[in-house]
């Protein structure tokens, strides 16, 4: 398995996917805290020094990233290229019979895992030296009470609230990449899954006044607001709360929405393994 892993991550760590879609996140933030060291330095703009938590909440503000839906598009894109770029490229044959295909499937969602965390690490670490040196530039310097185990506290519940939203992106991508054996039909299954669960937890309040049946099913089996509700319990220890017309509300507890996400993470993740392993590959 660790020999499969290192080969996926020996593949993948130069691969130009890899530089659009992952180190894209460690230099873009790199590149964004070297202009506002410049614009600090050489600018003098009157502004109001950050609070503790503002500062804290800006030095993890990385971790929204997938969580937000553009994030997911590009990490769905970047699943898409790992997991059905082997059918493109014919290569499936020439591996299979040497692996297990568990494992086989098991080192692609290793590497990815593993790709994307340092490249979100990265970002988040640049991301706060940056912070810290632009305190320094404009004279504001370091909140009083900033501490080590704070910011680890506050990165790793960002981190963890982040987490749900990123395990059923890569569910979608992989499931429709092995189905389709085709990178751009994994790609836009993935954007179209990510869009519907997107528009229907925003939109449902007011699709529910034409049709409120099927908007109250789909509003409670689709991912879209219990990956918010578990992201509000996570983030403030409440429910998430959204009124629908006549005056329902749907305001679920944590252990709910925890079970609703974990069924889709294993549909989709356990439906690519069960599909790779039967799959005939000519």
């Amino acid at each position: 398995m660790l020999d499969a892993v290192s080969a996926e991550l020996l593949k993948l760590r130069r691969h130009k996917a890899t530089w659009c879609l992952v180190w894209i996140y460690p230099i873009l933030f790199a590149v964004g805290v070297l202009i506002l060291l410049a614009t600090a330095v050489s600018v003098v703009v009157a502004h109001q020094a950050q609070s503790l938590a503002q500062w804290l909440r800006a030095t993890a503000m990385v971790w929204q990233i997938p969580a937000s839906s553009f994030g997911r598009y590009l990490i769905a894109a970047f699943v898409a290229v790992v997991f059905a770029g082997e059918y493109g490229w014919n290569t499936w044959k020439l591996i299979i019979p040497h692996r297990s295909r568990t494992a086989l499937i098991a080192a692609k969602y290793s590497a990815v895992a593993i790709l994307l965390l340092i490249a979100f690490v990265l970002s988040a670490l640049i991301t706060t030296l940056g912070n810290w040196a632009s305190g320094i530039a404009t004279g504001d310097g370091v909140p009083a009470g900033v501490t080590v185990m704070g910011l680890l506290r506050v990165h790793g519940t960002a981190a963890f609230a982040a987490l749900a939203p990123f395990l059923v992106t890569i569910g979608y991508a992989s499931l429709a990449a092995v189905l389709t054996r085709s990178t751009i039909a994994a790609l836009v299954i993935a954007l179209v899954a990510v869009t519907i669960e997107q528009v229907l937890f925003g939109l449902g309040p007011i699709a529910s006044v034409e049709f409120p049946k099927l908007v109250a099913v789909l509003y409670h089996v689709l991912p879209g607001y219990h990956l918010g509700n578990l992201s509000s319990w996570i983030e403030t220890g409440a429910a998430l709360r959204t009124e629908f017309p006549g005056g329902r509300e749907v305001a679920l507890s944590w252990p709910v929405s925890l079970a609703a996400i974990a069924a889709w993470v294993f549909a989709l993740i356990g439906g690519t393994f069960a599909v790779f392993t039967h799959q005939d590959i000519n």
